[in-house]
């Protein structure tokens, strides 16, 4: 019997990549968003994390096209650029609707229907980054790290309903996030705006030369298909995944030092 599975954030990215490799490896895929483009791989539904009730109706679809889901990945994620003393409350409360409270509310829909089949694969996306409280980005690292908290609590609830969740944190990826990132401040800002924009256009580099989405399809397979899922999976370059690690171990001051040189907060 092929695994249902349902996609959030599947219109781009890597959402896109992994909808498209599952479904040609012959799972029944749902692939949501809030545009909702038309694909000839996978089936498309339109949905906003962000909407009780259009979660609630795409889930029960799902389940009554289909009588299950098998794994749900939450994807639909959206970055967000600024500083903390000036980022509007409104724009911190879109960056956790999306990337905390949009994973909670689809998988609190999903649940019950895992419970009910003994069987169930939750994945996370995450960021290598959001277990740094990184300049600039303050309110997506934490959205991101609330998330991989609730995560880890996640699995230890439901594991004897045979259900097994985890988070895969992703460093740069070639993706179009920069283009609908929440941006709360301007270059010209006279406290923070050249500190700002010299870290950002760094930062868009190295977006642009970033993993290319196409490899999550695979790798996210192995994860599905594996016996026993991994709380946490790392993927990016050897000093991204450095970067993480060396948190742990260095001095703060020294550890500092480098977010400096590298956001270039220090200038």
């Amino acid at each position: 019997m092929s695994k249902v599975v349902l996609v959030t954030g599947a219109s781009s990215g890597i959402g896109l990549s992994m909808a498209t490799f599952l479904a040609k490896k012959g799972y029944i895929v749902y692939g949501g968003s809030r545009s909702a483009p038309g694909n000839n791989d996978f089936n498309t539904v339109k949905l906003d994390v962000t909407d009780d009730t259009n979660v609630r109706e795409v889930v029960n679809s799902i389940i009554d096209k289909n009588k299950r889901i098998d794994v749900l990945i939450n994807n639909a994620g959206v970055g967000s650029a600024g500083v903390v003393e000036k980022t509007p409350i409104e724009d911190i409360k879109k960056s956790f609707e999306v990337n905390c409270f949009g994973v909670v509310r689809v998988s609190q829909m999903v649940l019950p229907h895992m419970r009910a089949q003994k069987y169930g694969r939750i994945i996370n996306m995450s960021t290598l980054g959001s277990s740094i409280g990184l300049p600039f980005r303050a309110f997506y690292s934490s959205s991101k790290g609330a998330m991989d908290l609730i995560t880890e609590a996640l699995r230890l609830e439901v594991e004897k309903y045979g259900i097994q969740a985890c988070t895969v944190h992703p460093g740069e990826v070639k993706t179009n996030i920069a283009s609908h990132r929440i941006v709360s401040l301007n270059y010209d800002d006279e406290t923070y705006g050249k500190t700002f924009k010299t870290a950002f256009e760094s930062l868009d580099a190295s977006v642009d030369h970033g993993k290319d989405p196409i490899w999550f399809g695979p790798f996210v397979e192995k994860i599905i298909n594996s016996k026993r899922m991994k709380r946490n999976y790392y993927v990016g370059t050897f000093n991204e995944k450095l970067g993480v690690q060396l948190k742990k171990f260095l001095p703060a001051h020294l550890y500092e030092k480098i977010l400096r040189m590298y956001f270039k907060s220090g200038d």
